[in-house]
């Protein structure tokens, strides 16, 4: 009897230990994030606007997160190789994806309901760092003084002036392609793969305008100049040149936000860790300068304002994707 009556003491303790075992959930049984390096993914090819930002809160994360942002460049498909990629990866943490609210609207529309990633369905945003605006750049001695005098040459003769792109799908593509709609013109598209190619074309006075980041226009002042940004307000940076609304064409609200993205169903208190790095990461004086050597804006932003610039975007791109592009 006594013998029974120790096993069944330790079968109730053995019982016991693997109820509470079972009552620990998958999270608390997690090590503590983060435990490795975080792969920051940019669908874009390395020196572009988007990898400068990738580049730039990298050097700042380390001291906010406790481990290194590593930038990984997975060029293709207007970023969404690079999406599909951070879509497929576990929800751990450990895999981001950084792209402009612009770009992610801007696929997510002409698609539409064959769109591989949905942004707001796939992905959260985690932080705001800064923004790209599109511009209208020509040749530093073109004959046009302001974006109304190249306006008016258009109307006058359809179809005879050539401008640049970053590429068919491209945010500043769909912001020339706005520019042209808002003012009934026409001009005779010139694609290149990349901004730094459309931007040497207009130096070397293949077009004779393009649309790209105004960033572009760092290092090359002496061979371009900016009529105006396809924004509500002036670039923070290229302050002296004026929007549209300015010089009484349309106004158009087209600017970009660069955004770092996680997938939507994160752990939370891996999304409270994130959130909480890259707006000190982001929020440093040194990361704003770091951003403004390249002529692009850095500044921080919160993710519920993420989600709001990327519903008005898509609303102010929709008529023009709609215009331009067939499903």
């Amino acid at each position: 009897m006594r013998n029974l009556s120790r096993i069944l003491k330790f079968a109730a303790a053995s019982l016991a230990v693997f109820s509470l075992a079972l009552a620990v959930s998958p999270q608390a049984a997690r090590a503590e994030y983060p435990e490795k390096p975080v792969k920051l993914l940019v669908g874009f090819s390395a020196g572009g606007g988007t990898d400068v930002y990738a580049r730039a809160l990298s050097s700042f994360i380390y001291d906010a997160l406790g481990m290194p942002f590593v930038v990984v460049n997975k060029p293709g498909a207007s970023g969404m190789i690079a999406a599909k990629t951070v879509k497929q990866a576990p929800p751990d943490g450990y895999t981001l994806y950084v792209i402009s609210a612009a770009s992610f609207a801007t696929r997510e529309l002409i698609d539409g309901d064959k769109a591989p990633i949905k942004a707001l369905e796939d992905f959260q945003p985690l932080g705001v760092i800064g923004q790209l605006v599109s511009a209208l750049i020509v040749p530093k001695d073109s004959r046009f003084k302001n974006a109304g005098e190249l306006v008016a040459f258009a109307r006058a003769n359809p179809g005879k002036l050539r401008w640049s792109n970053p590429g068919k799908t491209s945010s500043h593509t769909i912001a020339g392609m706005g520019f042209l709609q808002s003012n009934n013109i026409s001009a005779t598209l010139v694609p290149f793969k990349g901004g730094s190619k459309a931007r040497n074309a207009v130096a070397g006075k293949q077009v004779d305008f393009g649309f790209m980041g105004v960033q572009l226009m760092a290092g090359f002042e002496s061979k371009l100049k900016a009529l105006g940004v396809a924004s509500r307000e002036r670039d923070g940076v290229y302050r002296d040149v004026p929007t549209f609304g300015e010089q009484s064409l349309a106004e158009l609200d087209l600017a970009a936000p660069m955004i770092i993205w996680g997938r939507r169903d994160l752990p939370a208190d891996v999304v409270a860790k994130l959130t909480a790095a890259i707006k000190a990461a982001a929020t440093q004086k040194g990361y704003a300068k770091l951003i403004k050597k390249t002529g692009a804006v850095g500044y921080y932003k919160p993710p519920e304002e993420g989600v709001a610039i990327v519903k008005r975007l898509q609303a102010n791109m929709q008529p023009i994707v709609a215009a331009n592009f067939s499903k």
